[in-house]
């Protein structure tokens, strides 16, 4: 017997709610959206609901480990419980596996890091991150997120994307990154990539690709490039490295480097 349930239909919605269910998300949710831990005042307040309400929901996430709490603040925060149940998923697993022996010869090749980032729920999300054999580096936590706007691997994924909808609200996210962010866009998908002065880091050049699976963009590929005294791999042969390393990868799942227009550009 299959139940059908139709969203549009307050009564049939009602029907089927799961009032426990929906505030353990809204507690995930509301966490996921913090750089740092909330206490369970804050959430109470920031959700709208009692301490009663949502007291034993955060004791059994807490034993679940799906959220974590801070014993110097009594705070909870989110754990990488979420990000390891997404890397079991086949299409992450698949991507992971394919893109981190890439990335190890990357980094050893060209004597840098190099990071894969995703973008979802609104923000840039790092996935896998292989550290420079170098011993001084500059390199992205896994698991870290950003503002989209704020970083190249955000730029890239949005150019590649073609959701008008995903730049609008990296926009709105980060007003002051966005005065010329149509033409940065079209200048990354001219060119195929970008390479730039970080934004938010002094002396690092951004050096970022994207990478295609066969429905489109699935990951942008990005090396911190940091100069430094013995460094034999400069700028321009890191750049060819990283190019090479996105188009094996790209290969590897079954992509190609095509990339639909977003709508404005549709409408010019």
């Amino acid at each position: 017997m299959t139940t059908n349930i139709n969203e549009g239909d307050p009564v049939s919605a009602a029907r089927y709610r799961a009032p426990a269910l929906e505030k353990g998300l809204d507690i995930l949710e509301l966490l996921a959206r913090q750089a740092s831990g909330m206490s369970l005042t804050v959430m109470c307040r920031e959700m709208g609901r009692s301490l009663g309400e949502i007291y034993r929901i955060a004791l059994a996430l807490e034993a679940r480990g799906y959220i974590r709490r801070e014993a110097e603040s009594d705070s909870f925060a989110l754990t990488l419980r979420l990000f390891e149940l997404a890397s079991e998923h086949p299409p992450m697993n698949r991507l992971l596996s394919a893109a981190l022996p890439e990335m190890q010869r990357l980094a050893a090749e060209a004597e840098q890091s190099c990071h894969l980032a995703i973008v979802t729920g609104g923000q840039l999300l790092v996935i896998a991150q292989v550290d420079s054999p170098r011993p001084m580096h500059y390199a992205v936590r896994m698991g870290a997120r950003f503002p989209v706007l704020e970083t190249s691997s955000g730029a890239v994924f949005l150019a590649f994307g073609g959701q008008l909808d995903a730049l609008e609200d990296a926009k709105r996210q980060s007003p002051d990154f966005a005065g010329d962010i149509e033409q940065r866009l079209k200048e990354i998908r001219r060119t195929g990539g970008e390479r730039r002065q970080s934004l938010v880091v002094s002396g690092v050049i951004n050096l970022s690709r994207p990478v295609f699976d066969h429905h489109g963009v699935v990951a942008v590929l990005t090396m911190p490039f940091l100069d430094q005294r013995g460094l034999a791999v400069g700028v321009d042969q890191a750049e060819a490295a990283i190019i090479a390393s996105a188009q094996r990868l790209s290969a590897a799942l079954g992509g190609r480097s095509s990339a639909p227009p977003l709508a404005k550009e549709v409408a010019a």
